[in-house]
């Protein structure tokens, strides 16, 4: 195995410790069976690659499958593994370990063996030697600003810009170019990459050479074991999926792309407008905790000076009348090219430390994302997460925050009330209903992507 990295060994050990504390979710036994019967594995002599092992769980089902004769290193590398955090190679081979002397090898063989199969590397710049029919795994997702900074400059030279939006981008980048033409690749992942416009390239280059053979949404809350790191009962934060992407052919779906959902949707054919050539559609800002850029009423007294916005947050919303109350919170306006002076400096600077890492970069007298949306008309707000779609009235001059979504009236000719008829109508709730990523207990992730393709009859 040949892999490419310079880095002094105290700095890139920090650097795969934060990742893997970023990462760890490892899945349990029987999602990693199910994805493995799915795959078809074993079949006849084929190899099996776990591209990211982690504690082992993949490589231990994948050995349980076949015979493994003691002391036969061939047989047994049939399955091999890559992994960066060396505790977790260490645990992968204990497993290891644990089954093969269970099979009759002395513990010397069965460690030799271990060794053999779980290596501590990085799968994606080391370079595994021969063909591997199967990769099966599940795969780090992290995006590629929380990635630490030592390995975004090992990962950046080998990596498309199509395959650096998320960590797991890369991994399914990969996995695919290595796989031969009988291959078969089955990974757990989240759901993002199917259907994010921003991972288009990606959908699109792997299209080149593989399609969706099998895509189903798993259990959150069943499908990973407690990491070390993780408060215990509490479901990961990601809305995972099995994928299994096989060459392209007659029983496969193509990507071309075009979103995907798990959910069996997104495949609606609409030849007429859609929202989005009748309506803009924007991201509130995210200005930070509350208290720093996001001030309470009383807050905001205590700063006279200070160019304050109204903002309003959907809990600002009467659920029953979906009739927006007055605001209670007021957003600080700074300018990027003039630092605040006076009692508004003195507030941001003695905030700042409370501010997440994202939200300190750049301007310390800026909010981690710029207020640029044109209060100057009437706007719709619509919730991000609701059980439907939620078109509440905005004055001009009020401010939306928290990434709720802001729509106003476009250069089509449609009023603010065609707009919001659009929205509200029973044609969009059933389209918004089998179209958008589903959440937690009837919940749907309503996104701007999403409200864009809405079709306009």
């Amino acid at each position: 195995m040949a892999t490419r990295n310079a880095a002094p060994t105290s700095e890139r050990s920090a650097a795969i410790d934060a990742l893997h504390a970023a990462t760890a979710l490892y899945t349990s036994i029987p999602v990693v069976e199910a994805l493995l019967d799915r795959m078809g594995w074993p079949d006849g002599d084929g190899r099996l690659l776990d591209p990211s092992a982690g504690d082992g769980s993949f490589l231990v089902s994948a050995l349980r499958r076949i015979p493994t004769p003691a002391g036969d290193l061939d047989a047994l590398v049939r399955v091999q593994g890559w992994e960066m955090h060396p505790e977790a190679v260490e645990q992968s081979r204990e497993r290891i370990v644990d089954l093969l002397v269970s099979r009759g090898w002395n513990e010397d063989e069965a460690r030799r063996g271990a060794a053999a199969v779980a290596h501590e590397g990085d799968f994606l710049t080391a370079d595994p030697q021969g063909t591997f029919r199967f990769v099966a795994g599940n795969p780090p997702y992290l995006r590629w600003g929380h990635l630490p900074p030592l390995l975004k400059e090992t990962w950046s030279p080998v990596l498309p810009d199509f395959a650096r939006g998320d960590l797991l981008h890369a991994f399914l980048d990969r996995s695919v170019a290595i796989m031969p033409e009988n291959g078969v690749v089955g990974l757990v992942t989240s759901d993002r990459w199917l259907f994010n416009a921003t991972t288009t390239g990606l959908r699109r280059t792997i299209g080149l050479k593989a399609g969706i053979s099998h895509l189903a949404r798993l259990d959150a809350a069943t499908s990973f074991h407690q990491p070390k790191t993780r408060r215990k009962n509490s479901a990961p934060r990601v809305h995972p999926v099995e994928v299994v992407l096989r060459p392209l052919g007659a029983d496969v779906l193509r990507l071309c792309g075009r979103p995907i959902s798990p959910d069996g949707a997104f495949d609606e054919a609409h030849e007429g407008p859609l929202l989005a050539d009748v309506a803009t559609v924007k991201l509130a800002p995210w200005l930070g905790p509350k208290g720093i850029f996001l001030l309470d009423t009383e807050q905001a007294q205590a700063l006279p000076d200070a160019d304050l916005l109204p903002a309003v947050d959907s809990d600002d919303i009467d659920p029953g009348t979906d009739v927006l109350g007055p605001p209670t919170r007021f957003a600080i306006r700074t300018s990027r090219d003039a630092e605040p002076v006076g009692a508004v400096r003195e507030h941001l600077l003695s905030s700042r430390e409370r501010m997440p890492k994202r939200g300190r970069l750049g301007r310390w007298w800026m909010p981690p994302e710029a207020i640029t949306l044109p209060l100057d008309r009437p706007a719709l707000l619509v919730p991000r997460i609701g059980k439907r779609i939620r078109a509440v009235r905005l004055p001009a001059g009020v401010l939306p925050v928290n990434h709720n979504l802001y729509v106003v009236a476009g250069q089509a000719g449609r009023s603010l009330d065609e707009i919001e008829a659009i929205l509200l109508s029973d044609a969009t709730q059933a389209w918004v209903a089998r179209n958008a990523p589903r959440l937690e207990d009837g919940y749907l992730d309503i996104r701007a992507g999403l409200i864009r393709r809405i079709p306009v009859a």
